[in-house]
């Protein structure tokens, strides 16, 4: 049992990375759209481009969140800690949506 847990927390490090650099990804994304050129900007319309800045920031700082959480429950179950089997069930919950990876080591 104990190797599936080191194995399960390995897992979890993993997907966090792999999710902390698609938030990275997204809140770049979110700087490329705030500095587009002008003659782009008002073909948008006003008001357009804040918006999508906004969403897309708010976006890649969940992604961030639920990365950092993945990883924190990797660390917990490496470590053994009382409250990360429970803390790694609810992180899987959230996996499920994460195709492909997140899913197949939310099945683990």
């Amino acid at each position: 049992m104990g190797l599936h847990i080191n194995i399960l927390g390995w897992l979890l490090i993993g997907s966090g990375i792999l999710t902390g650099i698609a938030g990275m990804i997204v809140m770049f994304a979110s700087e490329i759209v705030q500095r587009l050129p002008a003659d782009i900007q008002r073909e948008m319309g006003p008001g357009i481009q804040p918006f999508i800045v906004w969403v897309t920031s708010i976006v890649g700082m969940g992604i961030i969140a639920i990365a950092a959480a993945t990883a924190g429950a990797g660390v917990g179950l490496l470590q053994y800690r009382s409250w990360a089997r429970v803390f790694a069930i609810i992180v899987a919950v959230m996996l499920l949506f994460s195709f492909p990876i997140g899913t197949a080591v939310a099945v683990y």
